[in-house]
């Protein structure tokens, strides 16, 4: 069955008859304002440390496994170095995940189906949040998208020239998250169906295929090397993936709300409802392509369900990485794959429609209150604040961190502009071990000697990653006294602060016998 778009009963509302660029003008603009909104208010979190010391330590003869981000961070760090300015290159590309949904979904299912399908993107928190983070997934999304809707063009009148530019898209996407080359997967499948009795043709994106391979290569064996690596560090302490996470995916993708856990109970029922309301959805919606097997619109399934399928398979075999930010670039298939299901609807009974579209809106707006609203980052600009507005000549900053976060970037540097030193020591407020060999970072943190910190300074800023009143007291002992104490609420475990200055000034302070591993490089207790 031939499918065109404006012909299409997707196509034919009375939007379609004058194409209007009024619309998604206004879906841009909307997406504007959501992702500059709030930009910079809060600090960077430990990932987006890892992009900036990354793309400042950028070697072009190391790579790594995703350079094209940092090499392009690298570029945009030169005009500014703020958390706002860092975060405003995902939100360019975030902007352009609108605009490209907008596109693939015109193209493949009509005008409605591109403006609906764009809306719900950027009324998406997860979309938000990565438009707003210094890392490279709204990046990495916006290269699959570009990908697919050249693809859909050489499809639609092919041409060397399309299949050429589609090769370079897959390898950017490729090379900015490793991943997005799950994308080739219903490429293939698209590619194959689509020419399957003409060789020639298959010869020549074959030849397209083999050089895109030569092309990823090096970053395939960088993630061949990784790969144990990753699976054997956090993942690993992660539940197992079950079939209620596979399944609220689509909730993930439009709402993200906290787990029932953290909720009312009537708010629980609400968006247990409203996961069901999805599933809903998306089931009329693969009902209707499938019964009509139009096809353009089982590219779109085609997009959407084949590249998750290792991913789900390896959460099985390996780890856990069922995570939204891997799953990205296959979200605005859904977004699209949703609209046409509330189409299907809206034809059959309007009435249900409005219904389904006020519920969807109270949920995404809960959402969007819920993200804008509820941080769970240290506010290490407040930490510094109160550092800096008593800190004296003699003061020393310990940073108590566990043995698996040591050797990360500190973000205490990056907030705090005082003049005292910031010296990092691993279980100094609390005995944590980590349940396997934590993976060394390319730099190894120097960690001077307590005894040396103790005997050398006068009073001590003593910052606890994690905190145990025992261990802690042990420290202290009887040599110290608390003159200031303050905690700071995070997502997980709160921050102590503590300003410890020693009881006797004619008494040095006596040295207790750290608890824990003091070494983050020997090997941990089991």
């Amino acid at each position: 069955m031939t499918f065109n778009p404006q012909t299409s009963p997707l196509g034919s509302l009375p939007i379609h008859k004058i194409r209007s660029w009024l619309p998604i003008t206004l879906i841009l603009l909307l997406a504007t304002i959501l992702y500059l909104y709030q930009l910079g208010t809060e600090p960077l979190w430990q990932d987006e440390y890892y992009s900036v010391r990354d793309a400042e330590d950028f070697n072009i003869l190391n790579p790594g496994v995703r350079p094209l981000y940092f090499i392009l961070l690298q570029f945009w760090m030169n005009f500014g170095k703020s958390d706002a300015w860092l975060r405003g290159l995902s939100v360019i590309f975030g902007i352009g995940n609108v605009f490209l949904t907008y596109q693939i979904g015109r193209r493949t299912a009509g005008e409605i189906i591109g403006i609906i399908s764009a809306f719900l993107l950027t009324l998406s928190p997860i979309f938000i949040f990565h438009a707003q983070e210094v890392r490279m997934y709204s990046m990495s999304t916006f290269l699959a998208l570009l990908g697919t809707l050249i693809l859909i063009e050489a499809l639609e009148h092919l041409n060397i020239k399309w299949l050429i530019l589609w090769a370079i898209a897959r390898v950017l996407t490729t090379l900015t998250s490793p991943l997005n080359i799950l994308i080739l997967f219903p490429d293939l499948v698209i590619i194959a169906w689509r020419y399957r009795n003409q060789r020639r043709v298959l010869l020549s994106i074959g030849i397209c295929l083999f050089l895109t391979g030569l092309l990823i290569i090096p970053s395939s064996v960088a993630i061949l090397n990784v790969a144990p690596k990753f699976f054997g560090d956090w993942v690993a302490d992660l539940s197992p993936i079950n079939l209620k996470t596979v399944l609220s995916t689509p909730e993930v993708f439009t709402v993200d709300a906290p787990s029932s856990r953290e909720l009312s109970k009537g708010m629980a029922v609400f968006f247990k409802l409203y996961s069901i309301l999805l599933l809903g959805l998306m089931t009329v919606s693969l009902y209707y392509i499938i019964k009509h097997r139009i096809q353009p619109l089982l590219w779109i399934v085609a997009w959407a369900f084949l590249p998750p399928l290792p991913i789900l398979l390896m959460s099985y075999a390996f780890a856990n990485i069922w995570f939204p930010r891997y799953l990205l670039f296959v979200a605005p298939y859904f977004f699209i794959l949703l609209a046409i299901g509330f189409i299907q609807i809206f034809y059959r009974w309007r009435y249900l429609a409005a219904v389904i579209g006020i519920y969807y809106l109270i949920a995404v707006g809960w959402g969007l209150t819920h993200y804008y609203t509820t941080s769970d980052r240290v506010n290490w600009s407040a930490i510094s604040q109160v550092i800096t507005s008593q800190e004296k000549p003699g003061d020393v900053i310990i940073y108590s961190r566990t043995p698996r976060n040591v050797q990360k970037p500190n973000p205490l540097s990056r907030y705090y502009q005082g003049q005292i030193p910031i010296e990092l020591q691993v279980n100094v407020c609390a005995e944590t071990v980590a349940k396997k060999q934590p993976v060394s970072d390319a730099k190894t943190v120097k960690i001077t000697p307590l005894s040396n910190l103790l005997s050398t300074h006068s009073r001590f800023w003593v910052l606890c990653e994690a905190f145990d009143e025992r261990v802690f007291n042990n420290f202290v002992s009887n040599q110290f006294k608390t003159q200031e104490h303050q905690t700071f609420k995070t997502g997980f475990e709160p921050l102590q602060l503590f300003l410890l200055v020693p009881k006797s000034s004619e008494t040095p302070p006596k040295i207790t016998p750290q608890t824990g591993n003091p070494n983050p490089n020997s090997p941990e207790k089991i």
